[in-house]
């Protein structure tokens, strides 16, 4: 008997927990969605800002830290500046930021030095003199005598949204070395008496029109198709060169490097297949560390004909484009 009276009451005690429990699990999961809605919306804002905006910048504002200047990659290789400064300087005054902004840094970086009339004077002679040179191709720095500042400058790199320059306070002996990539007038840090007059006008130059000595233009036809550079701290590195003939499904080209002087070093030969979706690629070293001359196609386009020149002395080479192998 005791028995039969206690089931019921287990069943109804049981029924009512579930009741008690549904109420409890509802509020809660509510809650848990809400929660986990918002930290969605967060996250992909989070992920959205992070895409256009990057991540925390880095930002130097101590003279020791200068060195680093050239950690972060930037459209420029900063040869106006000082490849260190001058212990004997004062009134020396640095920051640096550097933010990776959507693949195009945003960056300002000034120093400030005041010289003593003799190393003013021979810091000027090698701002003077700052030049690159990527193979052939060479720039150099050019005098602002007020035209675009508020001071004498020399200028590395004039463009919509880059900028390069040293602004001298022949007075006081003082050089404000800057550059900013992607920076508006509200952003710097120094003193916006020393920014360009038009720095605010990101579209005041047409393509190609821009100035900087570490860029160089590539023209077909006559006209401007894109423009190359070298951001590197070198005054003087050789520039790369491609020349290919096409036979068919397979392309071959050579690449060489271009010195100062116009002389073309093979670095490498690549054969090409495209088929439809289907891309492969050979590299073949056997003519590397020869002078380039020229490369050409045979008549039923089977061999490619690469003429070199090595030690003083020319010679060709012939690579069967079908069986993938040169002869000499």
């Amino acid at each position: 008997m005791q028995q039969r009276t206690n089931r019921p009451n287990a069943l109804a005690n049981a029924k009512f927990s579930d009741k008690n429990t549904s109420k409890t699990l509802l509020p809660a999961i509510l809650i848990g969605s809400a929660a986990g809605f918002l930290l969605g919306v967060g996250l992909l804002a989070w992920l959205i800002h992070s895409f256009f905006f990057g991540p925390a910048p880095t930002i130097y504002e101590n003279a020791k830290d200068y060195g680093r200047c050239w950690d972060k990659q930037i459209h420029s290789g900063l040869l106006l500046f000082p490849a260190k400064i001058n212990p004997a300087t004062a009134n020396t005054e640095f920051y640096y930021y550097w933010r990776d902004t959507f693949n195009f840094p945003t960056a300002q970086i000034h120093l400030s030095c005041t010289y003593t009339p003799e190393d003013y004077a021979q810091e000027i002679s090698r701002i003077q003199s700052v030049s690159k040179q990527i193979g052939t191709h060479a720039e150099q720095v050019y005098f602002d005598n007020y035209t675009d500042f508020s001071y004498p400058a020399y200028v590395a790199v004039s463009g919509n949204n880059i900028w390069e320059y040293a602004l001298l306070l022949e007075e006081k002996h003082t050089i404000h070395y800057i550059f900013t990539e992607y920076c508006s007038s509200e952003d710097v840090h120094f003193d916006k008496s020393y920014l360009p007059r038009n720095f605010d006008d990101h579209s005041r130059l047409a393509f190609g029109e821009e100035f900087s000595i570490y860029e160089y233009p590539v023209y077909e036809n006559g006209k401007i198709t894109a423009v190359e550079g070298d951001y590197s701290h070198e005054a003087i590195v050789s520039q790369t060169e491609g020349h290919y003939v096409d036979a068919g499904k397979y392309s071959l080209q050579v690449t060489t490097e271009i010195d100062k002087d116009g002389t073309e070093t093979i670095q490498g030969c690549t054969l090409f297949y495209l088929d439809g979706t289907t891309e492969k690629t050979w590299d073949y070293p056997d003519l590397n560390g020869r002078i380039y001359h020229d490369i050409s196609l045979n008549k039923d386009r089977s061999q490619a004909i690469i003429t070199w020149e090595d030690g003083g002395e020319t010679g060709q080479s012939i690579f069967d484009i079908e069986k993938h192998e040169f002869t000499f």
